[in-house]
Formats: C-alpha cells, sequence, structure tokens
C-alpha cells in the first residue's frame, strides 16, 4: 500500500472516531392506522453533515470504499439502540434499523443480538429494514445474513416496496415480517385512482403471505383515510410525527390519529363488534418461558388443545398444538425428556405459524387471512399490537353467517346497494358532524311509471341496476356513499369535496344514465324519442324517454337543518325542482335560500372542458 493510501485510510480512521461524537439518532413513529399508538419507531440517522455528508448514504458510502463498513455499522447499530433505550418504555416497541448495503455479513445477526442482550432488549425488539439499494440475488452472502437474522429471532422489512424490479422476488425467496411502501405510492393517493388499486393489490397480496404493511411518508389526512380503508396495518409520516431526536417529544399515542379513526367511522366495515362477541380470551405463554409453563397452560385449559404463544413484546408468534406434544406428554420418561436441560428443547421449537389480524380488521380481511392460512385451527387478534384474544375455525364459520346476515338486512335486494338503515346513518352522521361539508344527493327517474307499465317490472328492473352499476362506477370509485331507498328512489353523500367535482360527477351520471337507458326501448320507441302509451284516463300520451332527476343539499359548517325531518321537508321541495330543470338538478346552498335549477356551476360542470377527465376508470 502507497504512503498516499495509508494517509488516507488513517484520516479516515479519524474521521470514524470523530462521527461518535457528533453522529445521533432520530426517532420517527410508526403506529398502528386505526388507533394512533406506537408500534415502534424507525431510527433516522442525523449529525452526517458536520463530518462533510450531505446525506447518510454518502457516510455509508465512503465507509465501505475505506474498508470500515463494519466498524461504522456497530457504530450506528450501538447509537440506535441506546436512542430506542432512551425514549423508555421500550418493552412492547420495535426499532427499526436501516441495514447498510455495503455490509454484508452472514453472522452480522448474532452481533446484533449481543448488542441487543447488552441493553436488556431480545431479537423481537429490532426489525432489519432492507433497502433497495441491497440486491439480494447478487452477493452471494446475502441469503445467508437474511437466514442468520431468522435464526436469532430478528425481524425483516422491505423498504421502499415497490420501487425495485426484484420487490416480488424478495418476497418469494425471503418473506420478510413487514413491507413500507414506497413514498410514491402514498402521495397523492387519495386524488389518484391508479395508485389506490396498486396499492390495495399490494396490501392483499402481502396479508395472503402474513406479512404486515406500513404506510410509509404520509403527509395529508387524505392520504391516511385511503391507506387505512385499503387495509394498511401501520402508518409512519410527517401527519403522525416529524422524526424526533429529544426522547421528551415522543408520545405513546398520537391523539390527532384516534380522533381522524373516530371522525371517519363510515369509512369502516363497523365489524369489531361482531368480532368480538366470537373471541376467546385463551391465555397465552410466553418465548421466554420454561417449558413446564407449557404444560402447566394445557392442564389449566381443558376446553381447548392449543396455546398462543407470544414474543416479548406481548405480539403472537404462533400456536402449540397439543397433538404436537402429546408423545412427551404421555410417554413415560417424556416430560422428563423435554425438561432436561441437555436436551435443549424451548418454547419455540413447537410453535406452528398462525395468521395474527387486528381487531379492527374487517371480517373479509379475516376470511382472507384464514383461507391463505395452510392448517390452522383460526386466528391469533391483536389490539394495538398485543394479543387480544383467538378466534377458532368453527367460529369464523359463525361470525361470517351472522355478518352476512346483518348486510342482507341492511341491503336492497335487487341492487345489493345500502338500505335505509345505513342511508340513515349516514345522513345523521351528516348533521352531527357540522365542522365538515357536506354533499347529499337524492334521485328518482323521470317517466319511470309508464316505463314499467309498458315493458313489465322485469325490464323495469334492469334500468334500477342499470343506475346502481352507474352509481358504482362513476361515485362510488370516487369516494361517494352511495345507497338505495327503494323502488326507483337512491341517494349518495360525499364530504369536503369542492362543489365544482361535486357537479362534474353528478352531471355524468345524470348524462351516461340518460344515454345508456335508451337500450332498454324497443327500436321503435327509442327512435321516435317517447312512449307513445294510454295514461290512467285511457288517453293516448306521449312520454318521454327516461331520465334522472337529482336534489342536491349542500351543508356547510354552520349550517343548521336541526333534524332529519327538515332535510326530509327540503328534499321533497328540490325534488319537485329538479323535475322543472332543463339539467334535472336542483341545487341548495343556505337553509333560508332560494333553489337554484341552473348555477353556474352547474354549467361548468356540464361543459366539455370540465368533462375532459371524466368519466372514470
Amino acid at each position: 500500500m502507497s504512503l498516499k493510501l495509508i494517509n488516507k485510510h488513517s484520516q479516515a480512521v479519524k474521521l470514524l472516531m470523530r462521527a461518535r461524537k457528533v453522529l445521533t439518532y432520530a426517532l420517527q413513529p410508526i403506529v398502528n392506522i386505526h388507533t394512533g399508538s406506537v408500534f415502534g419507531y424507525e431510527a433516522l440517522l442525523r449529525g452526517f453533515e458536520p463530518l462533510g455528508f450531505t446525506n447518510a448514504a454518502a457516510l455509508l458510502a465512503w465507509a465501505a470504499e475505506f474498508g470500515l463498513s463494519e466498524s461504522l455499522d456497530a457504530m450506528l447499530s450501538s447509537l440506535a439502540i441506546e436512542r430506542f433505550i432512551k425514549q423508555g418504555q421500550v418493552q412492547h416497541y420495535r426499532l427499526f434499523f436501516n441495514l447498510d448495503p455495503h455490509f454484508i455479513d452472514p453472522e452480522h445477526g448474532l452481533r446484533l443480538l449481543d448488542r441487543l442482550s447488552e441493553h436488556g432488549l431480545k431479537a423481537e425488539h429490532l426489525c432489519i429494514e432492507l433497502s433497495k439499494q441491497l440486491d439480494l440475488f447478487i452477493h452471494p452472502d446475502c441469503i445467508a445474513m437474511i437466514k442468520g437474522y431468522r435464526r436469532v429471532g430478528l425481524h425483516i422489512a422491505i423498504d421502499d416496496f415497490g420501487d425495485s424490479c426484484s420487490a416480488l422476488k424478495h418476497l418469494y425467496e425471503e418473506p420478510p415480517d413487514y413491507i413500507k411502501f414506497d413514498r410514491f405510492f402514498i402521495q397523492g393517493i387519495d386524488t389518484d385512482r391508479r395508485k389506490r388499486n396498486l396499492l390495495a393489490n399490494a396490501v392483499q397480496l402481502a396479508h395472503q403471505l402474513n406479512i404486515r404493511t406500513i404506510a410509509k411518508g404520509i403527509e395529508t389526512e387524505g392520504e391516511f383515510l385511503i391507506c387505512r380503508e385499503i387495509g394498511c396495518d401501520l402508518a409512519q409520516g410527517y401527519l403522525i410525527a416529524v422524526p424526533q431526536i429529544s426522547p421528551k417529544n415522543l408520545v405513546q399515542l398520537y391523539e390527532h390519529i384516534a380522533m381522524l379513526h373516530e371522525r371517519n367511522q363510515r369509512k369502516l366495515s363497523g365489524d369489531r363488534g361482531l368480532i368480538e362477541t366470537f373471541l376467546e380470551l385463551i391465555p397465552p405463554i410466553h418465548l421466554s418461558d420454561q417449558i413446564t409453563r407449557l404444560f402447566d397452560a394445557l392442564r389449566r385449559d381443558k376446553h381447548h388443545h392449543i396455546v398462543p404463544v407470544l414474543d416479548s413484546t406481548d405480539y403472537p408468534v404462533g400456536l402449540i398444538y397439543e397433538s404436537d406434544i402429546k408423545d412427551y406428554i404421555y410417554s413415560s420418561y417424556g416430560r422428563d425428556l423435554i425438561v432436561n436441560p441437555a436436551f435443549a428443547r424451548e418454547i419455540r421449537d413447537f410453535v406452528r405459524p398462525c395468521p395474527c389480524i387486528d381487531i379492527h380488521s374487517s371480517i373479509d380481511r379475516l376470511l382472507q387471512a384464514y383461507s391463505s392460512a395452510a392448517d390452522t385451527a383460526g386466528m391469533l387478534i391483536t389490539c394495538d399490537s398485543r394479543y387480544h384474544g383467538f378466534i377458532s375455525a368453527m367460529s369464523l364459520l359463525r361470525l361470517i353467517e351472522q355478518k352476512n346476515l346483518a348486510v342482507a338486512r341492511d341491503q336492497n335486494p335487487l341492487t345489493k346497494l345500502p338500505g335505509n338503515n345505513p342511508i340513515h346513518r349516514y345522513v345523521s352522521q351528516a348533521l352531527a358532524e357540522r365542522e365538515y361539508t357536506w354533499h347529499l344527493a337524492y334521485m328518482d327517474f323521470d317517466n319511470f311509471k309508464a316505463f314499467n307499465d309498458h315493458y313489465g317490472f322485469r325490464r323495469g328492473d334492469r334500468v334500477i341496476q342499470l343506475f346502481a352499476e352507474l352509481l358504482r362506477t362513476g361515485l362510488e370509485s370516487h369516494g361517494w356513499f352511495i345507497g338505495h331507498i327503494g323502488g326507483d328512489d337512491f341517494f349518495a353523500g360525499i364530504r369536503d369535496t369542492e362543489l365544482t367535482v361535486v357537479l362534474e360527477q353528478l352531471s355524468w351520471l345524470i348524462e351516461k344514465f340518460k344515454a345508456d337507458v335508451q337500450s332498454l326501448y324497443d327500436a321503435e320507441d327509442r327512435q321516435r324519442g317517447y312512449l307513445y302509451v294510454k295514461d290512467r284516463y285511457r288517453e293516448w300520451r306521449e312520454i318521454p324517454l327516461i331520465r334522472c332527476s337529482m336534489a342536491l343539499l349542500e351543508i356547510r359548517p354552520g349550517d343548521d337543518y336541526s333534524d332529519g325531518d327538515t332535510i326530509g321537508r327540503t328534499i321533497a321541495e328540490l325534488k319537485h325542482a329538479a323535475k322543472q330543470s332543463p339539467l334535472g338538478i336542483a341545487l341548495r346552498r343556505n337553509p333560508e335560500g332560494p333553489d337554484h335549477l341552473l348555477t353556474e356551476a352547474v354549467s361548468l360542470a356540464m361543459s366539455s372542458e370540465v368533462q375532459s377527465d371524466y368519466p372514470p376508470g
């Protein structure tokens, strides 16, 4: 080695020694997306600027260049663990630590486990984040390193999932415990239908593989609500909290997230109460318990043949089946053998995987998880990432039956849309939550009775089903709540959306229905543009083709409609006005004000330039 290279390496070592004094970590909370309670923290490196680096990646690349990656990793992992310890009450949380992509060492897991043990932590307290810069399939020791993490009980997360061509291959080769979706898919997801569909399918795939999902980089309420709606388990981002260096700025519960959840209950399945009724609280044991504790658990609980097993954070890791240890229980020397230290059998040796589902999940999500699992007695239910109970396979069947009965009671049998009870709950919510702007639309058909009498109820039902499908396509996919009151009466509602956008979507619905419904007329009537039928007085009349009329009510913060009866009278007046309107819409924006049959906003919404991005999809 030349003198010049020796000097450079010596300077690098000195810089590394200085780094210990200036580098630190900020912790950013990762929370339960339903409750806002902290699940863990990601450690984010700070203090690299005084060392002459613009970002953490540059520091890691520099260490790799001078062969100092191992030393730097030892320093950084110790700093991160120390910072994690300082925030207090770490026994129930996890530390997410970003792996240096330049440092590949199959024994790395053992070294990390030693550093954790020095601070009284266990393997399950640490989750290693694999970045997109780490290609598991190029370096021969990468897979061995990942397997080493698994052997010692460390958790694995794939960071920036979706921003790599090999992401799916990673899921197959070495399934992680968590995936963190790339910020690209989160940003603007509340207004981007394609992102929403992509992420929803990715979440579904992850859940089928029993992988928990983290929505990373959430910055707005809209992004948060969509990520929660499509089933993400955990959330991280500036909306929740910015990275904090001081432990004093970290809390165990982010109440504004809990409030978002409460304010937006209409978006949820509402299945928790039903799930709770079928929940069994089977006493669990921990991985750290002695094997005799397992025998005690089975002896005390005569009604179950399984025992839930938790890690040190009280998160379930799986089940132990009585059948798997019966040879030890019932043989002459089995018990003595299994508790013999020389035999070295532990609780973890008998654990079988089992799906773990959050109590806030929908029943459909439970069914999906159970269907994806292989040979399991049921599923473990968590609340705030801690064991909450167990649902057996038989209980799940009864749960689904109850859910289907409840849905059937609340559904219109013809269109399968929510019926009067869900609509009433939605309107009641709009009246109660006065800090938002709501738009409520009541729709029915003009000239439907003549059509139904002339062509018969079967073709009349096709008209109703056609309109219901347009509601799903044009409104529900854009965040509207839709419902079927009965007959040809429908309802739709949306919160905090600009009036011009509302009118654009409703106008598209009216025009699309007006065009599509003509296909249900006979060719002669369609060409003529009306039905020629006898009225109730036996007189021949020309009945125009069917169209939709719509009463649109805007409720703004401060508006007082007092109760449902007031809204009912208002809607009746608006419906009458809408039928007189050439466009079929009557709008009221003020409880005391007049109705607008044709406002400038409606005209704008009907124009081609506004409709250029519509219809949806």
